[in-house]
């Protein structure tokens, strides 16, 4: 990857690795203060074919359908809860519908959205404290289930009947 960096965004990285430096000293986090000593040291030299460094740490960026896909799967189960939580004497286990996540080898991306979701937006707390990986791939099989739920209207309200055909 070939990076160019005018002047100035030379310094105002410079400066803000300088402060992470700092900080990660007062911190006592000595192996933080070394990296971002390392970091200002690339950027104030203007060693050019370093600047992947500066970059490397940075996740490649999430697809917006990727993400959207993700929230619907957290609001498909949401609803598969909310229906499951209102039946009488259900027939099946809470067990058997229980939104088991992402393949943490094969989705990580999906997954690691997933937690973000629900762990640091605060959303979706019916699934707060799960970890999120299925061990397993899910999209294909989320993405059947989605697409019976949106056929469905998105209902919150589904029958034990279709909580059953939603996991067939």
């Amino acid at each position: 990857m070939n990076i160019t960096l005018t002047p100035y965004q030379r310094l105002n990285l410079y400066n803000q690795y300088t402060i992470l430096e700092q900080l990660s000293l007062i911190q006592n986090n000595e192996a933080e203060a070394k990296f971002y000593a390392k970091l200002a040291k690339i950027v104030f030299e203007g060693y050019s074919h370093e600047y992947y460094k500066i970059t490397d740490i940075i996740q490649e960026e999430l697809p917006f359908a990727n993400a959207a896909f993700v929230w619907d799967v957290l609001d498909m189960y949401s609803g598969i809860y909310a229906s499951y939580n209102i039946l009488a004497n259900p027939k099946i286990s809470f067990e058997s519908i229980k939104f088991r996540g992402f393949d943490g080898n094969n989705e990580v991306e999906l997954m690691a959205y997933c937690s973000f979701i629900v762990n640091d937006l605060g959303r979706y707390t019916e699934f707060k404290g799960g970890d999120f990986n299925s061990h397993a791939p899910s999209v294909h099989k989320y993405s059947e289930m989605l697409q019976k739920w949106k056929e469905w209207g998105k209902p919150y309200n589904m029958s034990e009947e279709q909580i059953i055909d939603i996991f067939k």
